[in-house]
């Protein structure tokens, strides 16, 4: 068996899990890393992302000190990105969670400020305070308080891409765009990797493809739990905003909301869809292009929000984009070995948080390729939580999640599609 640096890794997928995985394990020595990718980097879920970044373990979601310490590695590096001085983007403006209510306080606001994890500069905002913070883009007549972390950043989610590939180019992998990998197959160490454009060989493999990585596995005899979902964001026409506005969170409208280049970029979970209610679970590899369902999240929830955030009036799609982000039942991360193949790692699970944690699953994902101290103790996230056979299907995965939709006071998703 090849040992150490020696060893040929091959990263399949390329968002920003497989990237950063690519990257981390070039900047561990080793020496031969290839990344494959069914279409272009960047042209999946990733690069349809909203791309924000914050401590999501301060009251957000149960993901504790281990999901803290992922978080700020994902906050440090896109800094590091940032430094490189190729625009990316990024901006440290803060994240706001934004109660309308004082239900709303008390169900989204207080557990935020009131985390263990949260940071000591986190506020506590008024009305005023927070009409004062966006700049116009939020009646504060609406609003009723908010939690307002300043270290929250965000980045263009392609830009930052396009940099993170060019690091790795640098440090010599390869990377392979329009390879699709179609059956994986492991014996003596070694892997075998059928691929549209032939085979590789390879000493171990990362699988960071999202929402195929169960269509990989399938020949590994190993299901994720994941519920894929088609998430849609719109972006509207230069409104004229400011570039040092805060990212909005507002689960009272199940909103993230935020500018983007003068414009507003936002979208609702009311309008994400799991994939298997719109009638198939074989997707090709890239991005979903249902433009109804953009089309009815726009006509359904505009009003909603127009009172509340008065550059909406009168504003138009520009553009808009749609991923395929993965949930799990207890929105935690995926990431270690499949059992019984020592070779073969798998990343998955990004619960829609994928641009935050994809710089340290990456990190983390080749700590445990190269079997050296983790940057954290990866139990809480280890692929074996659940059987390989614990759901039937992606339905059940989705009708498992009731608890987590008490918790948070709505349903994790429509209802039912449109």
């Amino acid at each position: 068996m090849t040992k150490g640096n020696e060893r040929h890794i091959v990263v399949v997928g390329g968002g920003i899990i497989g990237c950063s995985t690519a990257y981390h394990l070039l900047k561990a020595g080793t020496r031969k890393v290839t990344l494959l990718e069914a279409v272009e980097p960047g042209k999946a879920t990733t690069g349809a992302g909203a791309g924000f970044v914050s401590h999501w373990s301060a009251g957000m979601v149960l993901m504790g000190a281990e999901g803290l310490t992922l978080q700020q590695y994902g906050l440090d590096f896109y800094r590091m990105l940032h430094e490189l001085g190729n625009e990316i983007g990024y901006r440290k403006n803060g994240t706001l969670m934004m109660a309308l209510t004082p239900q709303g306080r008390e169900d989204f606001v207080m557990p935020v400020l009131t985390s263990p994890y949260a940071p000591k500069e986190m506020q506590d905002l008024n009305p005023a305070q927070i009409g004062e913070i966006m700049g116009g883009l939020v009646d504060p007549a609406k609003v009723h308080s908010g939690a307002y972390n300043p270290h929250g950043i965000q980045v263009d989610t392609t830009l930052a891409l396009g940099v993170l590939l060019g690091e790795i180019e640098k440090l010599g992998g390869a990377v392979r765009s329009g390879t699709r990998v179609t059956s994986i197959v492991e014996a003596d160490g070694k892997v075998t990797l059928a691929t549209s454009a032939g085979t590789v060989e390879a000493d171990g493999v990362v699988l960071a493809a999202g929402a195929w990585n169960n269509e990989l596995l399938a020949g590994l005899g190993w299901r994720l739990p994941m519920l894929r979902v088609v998430a849609t964001r719109v972006v509207t026409d230069d409104r004229g905003l400011p570039s040092t506005l805060p990212t909005i969170q507002c689960r009272e409208l199940r909103l993230w909301l935020r500018e983007t280049f003068g414009a507003i970029m936002w979208g609702t979970g009311s309008h994400y869809i799991p994939l298997h209610r719109l009638g198939g679970d074989e997707i090709e590899p890239g991005r979903p292009h249902n433009e109804e369902l953009m089309q009815s999240m726009v006509d359904e929830q505009m009003q909603k929000l127009e009172p509340i955030f008065p550059p909406l009036r009168g504003s138009r799609v520009a553009s808009w984009t749609q991923g395929i982000p993965c949930y799990t039942p207890d929105v935690g991360l995926l990431v270690g070995h499949i059992p019984g193949h020592e070779s073969v790692v798998v990343v998955g699970g990004d619960n829609e948080s994928g641009v935050t944690h994809g710089p340290s699953l990456g990190r983390l994902a080749t700590d445990i390729t190269l079997d050296r101290e983790k940057i954290i103790d990866p139990t809480r996230f280890r692929v074996d939580r659940y059987a390989s056979d614990a759901f039937e299907d992606e339905a059940a995965v989705e009708a498992s999640m009731p608890a987590w939709s008490a918790r948070h006071g709505a349903n994790r998703f429509a209802a039912a599609a449109e």
